[in-house]
């Protein structure tokens, strides 16, 4: 049984480890197992950003998510914001134990967190969550639960910063989740970025900051302005 109420720390070799403490389940060894097999387990959703990958792991009639993230920020500005707020993935996995130990069940669990100092790369290892994708024109049926998930997220300090019907799934029971969550960045600006999308896209309206709001509806305007000078559509 998962104790998110223990996230151990540990270190092991040029390898930076964070995980949920389970009596049944070692994560680590699960992590050994996995890259002593990478290539045997299916590939879902390839991505098109080069080392980024995710991995379906059946173990012990178990399923599992294994993301790899190895991609590199160039952009000056998310590096200093990164030195600000900390490591992107080792925040996100304290939020999420957070909000599993106040039951509040509207995203996946992650269980692992392992970042490699020499190649640079991230190690995730998350809950499978049962079901499928929302269709873009499904955002809008299940209007309600999409918006609690966005401002639910927000309680915790996490965002979604792409919202579309991919990045939510809709289990068996008909229940919405979130999935591929943001934390990194100054969170109450982002914030606004999902108010904006829902607004725009499915005509979802959610309470984020005025003045990041302010500053989001400016800087969304100025872009705009910017494409259609340049003769690209939005």
């Amino acid at each position: 049984m998962n104790n998110f109420a223990n996230i151990i720390e540990v270190e092991r070799g040029n390898l930076k480890f964070a995980y949920v403490q389970n009596d049944e389940i070692n994560y680590l060894t699960l992590f050994d197992q996995f890259l002593a097999e990478e290539g045997h387990h299916e590939l879902l959703d390839p991505s098109d950003r080069i080392e980024r990958y995710t991995y379906l792991i059946n173990d012990n009639q178990n399923k599992f998510i294994f993301k790899i993230d190895g991609g590199v920020e160039h952009r000056l500005e998310r590096r200093i914001i990164a030195k600000i707020t900390g490591d992107f993935y080792f925040n996100l996995i304290y939020k999420l134990a957070k909000m599993s130990l106040d039951q509040c069940d509207i995203a996946y669990e992650l269980y692992l967190v392992a970042f490699d100092k020499i190649t640079k790369r991230h190690y995730m290892i998350f809950n499978f969550i049962e079901g499928r994708s929302l269709k873009w024109e499904e955002m809008k049926e299940y209007e309600e639960q999409v918006k609690y998930c966005i401002e639910k997220l927000h309680s915790y300090n996490l965002v979604s910063n792409d919202v579309h019907g991919g990045n939510f799934i809709l289990t068996p029971e008909g229940k919405v989740k979130a999935i591929d969550l943001t934390n990194s960045g100054f969170i109450w600006l982002t914030k606004a970025n999902d108010a904006i999308e829902l607004r725009e896209r499915f005509n979802i309206k959610i309470k984020v900051p005025m003045l990041a709001m302010a500053i989001k509806n400016f800087t969304h305007g100025f872009k705009r302005l910017s494409r259609k000078i340049r003769g690209k559509e939005d």
